[in-house]
């Protein structure tokens, strides 16, 4: 049997994942520029920062993207999580087409991340349901 995806679901919590990393990003400059080292140039911060905090950060926003798709169904539960972990990484594939050779491999450990959240989000639920 089939499981039904629940598309709108799946697609807003999908942005939602990419636009939680994109705050988390921008909060994380803000911060180390405010805080840490002030004067610092915000590209190359912005670089190093993404490098190192973007994959934490779509691991714990897809995590709670794919919870949030998935509340209240009782079939399909991981097949609608797994979805929204795709679609997550669908949205951030431009950014790897566009990265320096050296950082494709962290937007593929990064898109692993992605798609590991939303399978353990889809396997909590399931397991509570």
């Amino acid at each position: 049997m089939l499981a039904t995806i629940h598309w709108l679901r799946v697609l807003v919590a999908g942005v939602a994942s990419e636009a939680g990393v994109i705050l988390v990003l921008l909060a994380s400059i803000a911060i180390y520029k405010k805080v840490i080292a002030p004067g610092a140039e915000t590209k190359a911060l912005g670089e190093r920062i993404g490098y190192y905090v973007a994959p934490t950060a779509g691991f714990v926003t897809t995590g709670l993207a794919a919870l949030w798709a998935v509340r209240g169904l009782e079939a399909g539960v991981a097949t609608n999580a797994l979805a929204v972990g795709v679609v997550s990484v669908v949205i951030s594939l431009p950014f790897m087409l566009g990265a320096r050779p050296e950082h494709r491999l962290m937007y593929g450990v990064a898109f692993a991340l992605r798609l590991a959240a939303a399978y353990l989000a889809g396997l909590l639920s399931a397991s509570a349901a």
